[in-house]
């Protein structure tokens, strides 16, 4: 499949750039075509000096454009600040028959704590997957991996047995995106209901990062673990 990452050459973008690059087709987009290209040769060495000859995908860097045009599922990694100009300026670019993933978190730091920052007008709480879909509608967002640390996700020796909640309103949109967190080993998807749920997924970050501050820890992440009643 031909993914296109949008954001590619930040942290979370890149991570997914080299898991996915065993199996898929990566374009990473950037406003700068120079700057794409030459992250993605980094990345293509860094994946083809891991996976050897296993290694059946390939990375390429475009600029933003290109890379939507040419891929089936849009991976939207932008800051959330620059997310929703960067969606109305592209968006020209999208066909109905691609899917839009959204990993951004729309949050604000205030003194040494993480709030979750709603991109909604007014008293509208709205998170930043129900925000592109209001601009690309009616291609389907689904939103994913939130709370899957991008450090993780760089460290390519890494054993990632964490889950990624997914929040859509297509089935087959999030059919796709699930059989994605498969190809990344030991990652679970886990369907947490339409996109709407989404703000409460985005929120579970700041509330990650706030423990880590207060509590000492190294980038958590969260797993579900089903609770078994004793014999």
């Amino acid at each position: 499949m031909k993914i296109c990452i949008l954001g590619g050459t930040g942290n979370m973008g890149t991570g997914l750039t080299v898991r996915w690059a065993l199996s898929h087709d990566i374009l990473i987009g950037s406003r700068s075509r120079e700057r794409a290209v030459e992250t993605a040769e980094r990345l293509r060495r860094l994946a083809v000096g891991f996976y050897q000859n296993q290694m059946r995908g390939s990375i390429t860097g475009l600029e933003n454009a290109e890379a939507v045009k040419a891929s089936k599922v849009v991976v939207v990694c932008f800051p959330p600040e620059a997310t929703i100009e960067a969606v109305i300026d592209l968006r020209g670019n999208l066909r109905e028959d691609q899917i839009v993933m959204s990993t951004v978190v729309p949050m604000r730091r205030r003194d040494k704590l993480f709030y979750f920052k709603s991109l909604g007008a007014g008293n509208r709480e709205r998170s930043a997957a129900e925000a592109i879909q209001d601009l690309v509608k009616p291609i389907p967002v689904v939103s994913a991996f939130q709370t899957v640390p991008a450090a993780y996700l760089n460290n390519i020796d890494a054993v990632l047995n964490l889950d990624v909640l997914l929040a859509g309103n297509d089935e087959v949109a999030l059919t796709i995106v699930s059989r994605l967190v498969r190809d990344i080993p030991n990652l679970r998807p886990l369907k947490v209901g339409p996109l709407s749920n989404s703000k409460f997924v985005e929120a579970i970050t700041p509330l990650l990062l706030n423990a880590a501050i207060l509590n000492g820890l190294h980038d958590p992440s969260i797993r579900i673990i089903p609770w078994m009643p004793t014999p």
